[in-house]
């Protein structure tokens, strides 16, 4: 309540406790100075934490992951509904890399395993040979991104996600943290060591989509205990190439991977008008 102003005289309450989103309010007699104390959140036992605060924080981290805005845009959000602020950052980052990222994990290897188990039993011919599609998509549109993430998708009616490849050609902490190696490098050292670091590709952004699907197509054995024979691609040759050029599984042909889609240049043909996306 502290800071809060009264409607009635305007002036400010003399608050008690404030943490986060949980109050202590304290009710106090004016003659006898007895007070009455009321938590608006309970405590978690074994904890020092408040159940609201544990709840909104939660939610609000779920919540920043799916509309990509991080720890900022959940604080000016609270900020225009006067909310007070989410965790510091330490904290945000601590349970953003131990609690909230495992479960996701964990999630999205559950959804893709029992993807892989609904393809397989669907396969009529050799169960452990599937046929799959694949794409790429870059963070910004164009040759110059330096992230991008390719998928293998399933050939079902339903079409569902097997596998994912992160690609990045830097790490945002890397380059963050260089502000900080020349007035502490002690703490520089200690950053640059405990964190997991991000790039793992190195050549031309155009290039990432077809390294990503083959890292995928390199561990579907060892992951899934199946192979990727036969790829539906959307045109991109270099998919193709790299695919029939370097095979990831050497007992296979590579005659039995093939691009079904429309040659690349009846696509550009067929994408016209005045917001055609290849001229």
């Amino acid at each position: 309540m502290r800071n809060t102003i009264c409607i009635g005289c305007k002036e400010e309450w003399n608050g008690k406790m404030h943490i986060s989103l949980y109050c202590s309010l304290a009710f106090s007699c004016e003659k006898c100075e007895h007070t009455i104390q009321i938590n608006t959140s309970k405590m978690i036992p074994d904890t020092k934490h408040r159940d609201i605060n544990i709840r909104v924080q939660l939610a609000s981290f779920l919540g920043a992951h799916l509309a990509g805005i991080g720890r900022a845009g959940v604080a000016k959000i609270f900020g225009a509904m006067h909310i007070p602020r989410p965790v510091k950052e330490d904290h945000y980052e601590e349970i953003d890399r131990k609690l909230l990222l495992p479960c996701i994990k964990k999630f999205q290897h559950q959804s893709m395993e029992a993807a892989i188990y609904e393809a397989v039993d669907e396969n009529d011919g050799d169960p452990t040979s599937l046929t799959v599609s694949g794409d790429g998509t870059w963070q910004r549109r164009g040759f110059k991104s330096i992230r991008e993430v390719a998928a293998v998708l399933s050939c079902n009616t339903t079409p569902e996600v097997f596998d994912v490849q992160r690609l990045s050609k830097k790490c945002v902490i890397c380059i963050g943290e260089l502000s900080v190696k020349n007035t502490d490098s002690d703490l520089y050292d200690e950053i640059i060591s405990n964190h997991d670091y991000e790039s793992n590709y190195d050549g031309s952004s155009g290039g990432m989509e077809s390294k990503g699907i083959q890292d995928i197509f390199k561990r579907s054995f060892s992951k899934y205990q199946v192979q990727y024979t036969r790829y539906i691609g959307d045109g991109d040759l270099s998919v193709m190439w790299d695919l029939t050029q370097h095979p990831s599984y050497p007992e296979k042909l590579a005659q039995e991977l093939k691009d079904t889609m429309l040659d690349p240049e009846k696509k550009r043909k067929g994408i016209g008008g005045i917001n055609r996306l290849i001229k």
